[in-house]
């Protein structure tokens, strides 16, 4: 009787002993389940908020004082979703949005002509829980909190078809040099040829019909090498342009040609959408840029060009380095008010020949000018659709960007 005794007692002792391990194994077990379960939501949460992020396609400038990264409004989407995936969470500690080009990106080989290109958005989080077993001197645990983080990336390709026309300005201060650089009618040129280099490659690759076509500006507009265009209607009687009859005959082609300025040394003319890009990018580099600025007149031949395309998205992106001249600002300001940008997006959205609902938007790109002086070109386009560019790389980046609305892959 005696030797079972001192066995329940050693037994009871070795309970004892092990109950601080056994708790703590508890415990481990209880919270770490919880962070993986709480990784894996985590994870969902990213997957969901870097799609809708790549969507939403903010320009995801640093806007963020408190220690998170990326713009507000891309950490207020990120934020939103993980709350709702993760409302057992007690902070989230840190949010870090980045966008990169395909030139950022090492897995985008910009020199191989068989990679296609593409923009991606890179999201990563920290997420904090308060343990329900931190531990002690005693047991283990996980301590106060738990940290739990994770990212997810999303790549955007292009999709359906694109028919993109081109606005470009032929001004006498696109011959200027830019800073750093040279002139910035030449390295527009570049940047041109290098788009229709990824049309190509779209083409080729996901069997499309992208399009581009190119129409420039000064003054007028040229139809040909000789032939120059007043796109604004005038009434006679007046002497002063009819803003009503230009908007309501927007798209219907001029085809006058009007005696040009004796001053105007330009060199350029219309090229209609093409998938022809080695001709077009041929007879692009002969062209020259000389005289004063109107935007309107290349606004509205470019409408009465993209009427012509039959892809299922319509894209008109103006290129400018400077304001409108004297009385040529008004002109575009009174079109602008009257609705003429309107017109334009309300008709080039109707459907395609096939019955395919056409996606047209217009926006705009100011090379190494601060576009809020044009406030014409902003009110047209919508200040979601104006952007700045420093230089060649900065234009290459927003008009891909805008090419490639359509959210790809998830990685």
């Amino acid at each position: 009787m005696k030797s079972i005794s001192r066995q329940r007692g050693h037994a009871a002792i070795l309970f004892a002993i092990c109950i601080p391990a056994l708790f703590g194994l508890f415990t481990l077990a209880s919270d770490g389940a919880r962070a993986l379960q709480a990784k894996a939501r985590l994870g969902d949460a990213l997957e969901a908020a870097v799609l809708s992020i790549a969507a939403h396609n903010d320009d995801n400038t640093d806007t963020s004082d408190d220690g998170n990264s990326g713009s507000s409004i891309n950490i207020g989407i990120a934020k939103g979703y993980i709350e709702q995936y993760l409302s057992d969470m007690d902070d989230v500690s840190r949010i870090v949005v980045s966008k990169l080009s395909c030139g950022k990106n090492d897995d985008c080989d910009v020199n191989d002509p068989n990679t296609m290109r593409f923009l991606e958005y890179q999201l990563e989080a920290s997420t904090e829980f308060l343990s329900w077993f931190p531990g002690n001197d005693v047991t283990a645990g996980f301590g106060e909190r738990l940290h739990v983080a994770g990212r997810s990336h999303a790549r955007k390709y292009q999709s359906e078809a694109v028919d993109v026309v081109l606005v470009v300005d032929y001004s006498g201060s696109m011959d200027d040099s830019r800073s750093g650089g040279s002139e910035k009618i030449k390295e527009l040129h570049e940047v041109v040829k290098l788009v229709t280099d990824e049309l190509q490659t779209f083409n080729r690759y996901e069997m499309s019909n992208n399009k581009v076509a190119l129409t420039g500006f000064n003054f007028y507009t040229h139809r040909s090498e000789n032939c120059y265009v007043d796109q604004l209607l005038w009434d006679s009687n007046k002497n002063e342009p009819d803003y009503d009859k230009t908007i309501t005959k927007i798209f219907e082609e001029k085809t006058r040609c009007i005696d040009g300025n004796n001053d105007d040394e330009s060199y350029f003319y219309d090229l209609s959408l093409t998938d022809e890009f080695d001709d077009f990018n041929f007879e692009l580099n002969a062209f020259q840029a000389a005289h004063g600025t109107a935007s309107y007149q290349g606004i509205i031949r470019a409408a009465q060009m993209a009427m012509e395309g039959t892809n299922p998205r319509r894209i008109i992106i103006i290129l400018s380095d400077g304001d409108d001249w004297r009385e040529h600002k008004t002109y575009s300001q009174e079109l602008v008010d009257k609705g003429m940008c309107e017109r334009i997006r309300e008709e080039l959205a109707n459907e395609t020949a096939s019955g395919k609902p056409v996606h047209a938007k217009i926006a705009v790109v100011g090379f190494d000018y601060d576009l809020d002086k044009n406030t014409a070109l902003v009110d047209c386009a919508g200040e979601e659709n104006v952007f700045k560019a420093e230089n060649p790389e900065d234009i290459l980046d927003k008009i891909l960007e805008l090419i490639t609305e359509e959210i790809g892959h998830l990685h």
